[in-house]
């Protein structure tokens, strides 16, 4: 009979472990180690919140400037227009 497949990663994340009595070094170590992969999980979470946020921005800037640079070009056209009236006046 098979035995069903556990991911170590995912059986890590779901199940508590432990050991009744005083633990050991390596038992003391394992769970070291999953501390330092949780706090690492949560460290990238930030990081690619952060991330987004700085595209997001970006993005938005160069949006921006490309409309300040239309902006610029249709005011530039329209004082043109309005020198040409007042010397037709």
């Amino acid at each position: 009979m098979n035995m069903p497949f556990k991911n170590y990663r995912e059986q890590s994340r779901d199940v508590q472990w432990g050991s009744e009595g005083n633990p050991n070094l390596d038992q003391i170590n394992c769970g070291s180690m999953l501390r330092i992969a949780d706090a690492a999980e949560k460290m990238a979470a930030s990081y690619d919140q952060m991330r987004k946020d700085r595209d997001y921005w970006k993005g938005r800037t160069e949006n921006l400037k490309r409309d300040i640079k239309i902006l610029a070009h249709s005011n530039a056209g329209l004082r043109g227009y309005i020198k040409r009236l007042k010397g037709k006046a």
